[in-house]
C-alpha cells in the first residue's frame, strides 16, 4: 500500500519538475521576448544576471528594467552599432 503511494507521489513530483523547468526555461522567455520586442536569449540572461545580483526582487524587475535602459538607449546613444542593433525592433 505504501510503495503504491510513494511510487505516485515520486511520478508526480517528477512530472511537476520538468513541466516547471520547461515553463521556466523555455515558455517565458518567448512570452517576454514578444512583449518587449527581444530575442529569447537576451531576455534569459537579462533574469539569470538581475537573479544572481538582486535575487528574486532583482528577476521581477528585470524585464520592465531592461525595456527602460534600451528605450533610454534607444533615444540618447542611438549612433552606436551594438545600441542599434539592441534597439531595431523598439
Amino acid at each position: 500500500m505504501y510503495d503504491t503511494a510513494l511510487n505516485s507521489a515520486f511520478w508526480v513530483i517528477v512530472v511537476f519538475s520538468l513541466v516547471t523547468l520547461f515553463d521556466n526555461i523555455v515558455l517565458q522567455p518567448l512570452i517576454y521576448s514578444k512583449s518587449v520586442n527581444a530575442h529569447p536569449i537576451e531576455i534569459f540572461i537579462v533574469i539569470l544576471m538581475a537573479g544572481s545580483l538582486a535575487g528574486i526582487p532583482g528577476m521581477m524587475l528585470a524585464i520592465p528594467g531592461y525595456t527602460v535602459l534600451r528605450i533610454v538607449a534607444k533615444e540618447f546613444l542611438s549612433g552606436f552599432k551594438l545600441i542599434d542593433k539592441l534597439t531595431e525592433n523598439i
